[in-house]
């Protein structure tokens, strides 16, 4: 088979690939709660706020000011306004697929070569899952990638170029900071076109093109009056996250692991066949055998040797990280194609590549449809609707990830990631303080894992007003509903109104049964089966004969409905024989503890299990 045949069909196979997987984004491929965040960072940039001045924040920014223009493409308060943002990113991979196509072109790879190699990683799970999202890696990627294409030209010029580049790089994703400055000294020390050790003069401009952008950015900072904000939280707040962070043993080989279907990190299951991925596969162990191969040209350094020293560095970079996730490998695996596309060319039997790619596209094929989570997607945006319909413009929503895109977060930590708990308990920064939330109460709780870490960990003082004052109405979404067991010999409780609202009130022995007495953050916020049975089909509203109530001190009568304003104490007194549930709830529902189906979560947690795909499902309210 002659060269042009054999590019066209390694051609088919990448573009497919990736076409596939184009369904995996728009239907069957769950929001990341990082995509929420950075949709929020990107639309508050939209609306005029400037961060670390208006609003929190720990990365650097740039990423959402490139793309803060798309999120106002609509003011959808779902899933939808985030998978904008995942097409909006797909001209950022063409780019950078195209400039790595340059490189490997310019380092003398074969057309066929660098195709095959393209191929492979488009048809992997391993980058293919992360590049679906919306994240700032792939545009510090495409910057990265950029700089090298232009440092192979050699010029003043273009090494000016390439460390502007670099610098952008760092300022759309700061993890990548380490490689950056391991990147800029490499290029300095060595001398391509003469393949020798001997320095490079002309590389002194890359430091001189990132001192130019860098300057630019600080100056804008400073215009912007949020120079001193930024450098404390994006420098001072992650130190003490890094700091006081409890490392995951094994996390870097477990990323590995995966590759061949091996989970021995929070799965259910230690191994399963539908979950190896065969791209994957030939990208680590293609990678892995032109590592060694280009890294024995040290004596003669040329382009390939400069990709496989970057790429060792990349690696152990992120093998040091606290935490490793799948999308820290995306620079890794777009560094690896050079190195893949070298030992393809090594392959003597074209034969054997092809057997990769057709194994590698079929599986590809298999995970993007059959290893879908999209009901997961669909409980994440029945969540977020119903937070956009229960709530009012103007009011507050806490969660620990901000689902509720167009309504205000109750406090200065509008998300909850790990270091947040280490600022607030080494107190660094402000709990949210329990007159905080007496003050103006959220109108609506989002009981994700953040938030329970939060409420049983890091503030348990605030646990009890909000398990007394909401109460869920879907397994993790929480609505103003005063609640409280009353017993024989516990006779009285009062709650303090966290909503404007009519209340209804309910009232029984049964209700008092009910396990959210028992175990209300179980209830309220775990995945497991048996809390299907938990849901509580609520009676018609109505008065109950052996219940006394006052507001503000004065008795009241209260039927089965009474209005209530926000701050208002509201008491009872009981003076039966027998436990009696009591509900006040602020909303119309018919019943509590409602559940998604079967193996949905709102965080998609769950182990991705093969199924037929449900393109389009929804979760009715």
């Amino acid at each position: 088979m002659n060269e042009r045949r054999a590019t066209a069909i390694a051609m088919v196979v990448g573009i497919s690939s990736a076409l596939i997987r184009l369904v995996t984004l728009q239907w069957l491929h769950p929001l990341n709660w990082d995509e929420i965040e950075f949709y929020r960072a990107a639309r508050w940039i939209a609306e005029g706020r400037t961060p670390f001045r208006e609003f929190w924040e720990h990365h650097t920014p740039l990423v959402w000011y490139v793309f803060a223009p798309f999120t106002r493409l609509t003011d959808a308060p779902g899933v939808d306004a985030i998978v904008i943002l995942r097409w909006a990113q797909v001209p950022v991979w063409i780019a950078i697929f195209w400039l790595t196509n340059l490189f490997m072109r310019d380092a003398g790879l074969t057309p066929f070569a660098r195709w095959a190699a393209m191929a492979i990683a488009l048809s992997s799970t391993w980058l293919m899952n992360p590049a679906v999202e919306f994240r700032l890696d792939p545009l510090a990627v495409l910057f990265y990638m950029g700089a090298l294409v232009l440092w192979q030209r050699g010029t003043k010029r273009a090494m000016f170029g390439a460390g502007a580049l670099f610098c952008l790089a760092s300022l759309a994703n700061m993890r990548l900071i380490p490689l950056l400055v391991l990147t800029v000294l490499f290029l300095r020390i060595i001398d391509v076109r003469q393949q020798r050790w001997k320095g490079n003069a002309v590389a002194n401009w890359i430091f001189a093109g990132g001192i130019a952008v860098l300057t630019v950015f600080l100056l804008f900072m400073a215009a912007t009056q949020s120079l001193g904000s930024f450098i404390h939280s994006v420098f001072f707040e992650n130190y003490i996250g890094d700091k006081y962070a409890t490392p995951v043993i094994g996390a870097f080989p477990h990323r590995l692991l995966i590759l061949f279907g091996v989970r021995v990190i929070g799965s259910d299951r230690l191994f399963e066949i539908a979950a190896i991925d065969a791209g994957g596969i030939a990208l680590f162990l293609l990678g892995a055998a032109g590592l060694f191969l280009a890294l024995r040209r040290f004596r003669v350094p040329d382009d390939l040797f400069v990709v496989a020293f970057l790429e060792l560095c990349a690696l152990l970079v992120t093998a040091g990280m606290n935490f490793v996730y799948v999308y820290h490998f995306e620079s890794i695996i777009i560094l690896a194609l050079p190195l893949i596309a070298m030992v393809i060319e090594r392959i003597p039997r074209r034969g054997f590549v092809f057997a990769i790619l057709a194994v590698a596209w079929t599986v590809n094929a298999f995970a993007s449809f059959f290893r879908g989570k999209e009901l997961d997607r669909a409980y994440q945006d029945l969540v977020m609707h119903e937070l956009h319909a229960r709530t009012l413009p103007g009011e507050k929503v806490w969660a620990g990830i901000p689902w509720a895109l167009r309504r205000e977060p109750s406090y200065h930590f509008w998300f909850l990631p790990d270091m947040t708990k280490h600022l607030v308990q080494g107190r660094f920064a402000q709990p949210y303080l329990l007159r905080d939330v007496l003050r103006d109460p959220p109108a609506a709780v989002v009981f994700d894992h953040s938030t329970m870490v939060w409420m049983t960990l890091v503030q348990r003082e605030l646990a009890p007003y909000f398990i007394r004052h909401y109460i869920p109405v879907w397994r993790n979404l929480w609505v103003p509903g005063m609640n409280v067991r009353l017993r024989p010999g516990r006779t009285a409780f009062e709650w303090i109104v966290p909503r404007d609202g009519t209340y209804r009130l309910f009232a029984s022995n049964a209700l008092a049964k009910h396990m959210w007495f028992r175990d209300p953050i179980y209830v309220g916020g775990y995945e497991a089966h048996d809390v299907a049975r938990s849901t509580f089909v609520l009676p018609a509203p109505a008065a109950h004969p052996e219940l006394r109530w006052w507001v503000e001190g004065k008795p009241v009568t209260f039927g089965g409905a009474i209005a209530l304003r926000k701050g208002q104490r509201v008491g009872v007194s009981y003076g039966g024989k027998d436990q009696l549930g009591v509900v006040l709830l602020g909303s119309n529902d018919s019943a509590l503890f409602r559940q998604p189906p079967s193996g949905a979560t709102l965080e998609a947690s769950t182990s991705r299990v093969t199924h037929v795909p449900r393109f389009g499902v929804r979760i009715r309210p």
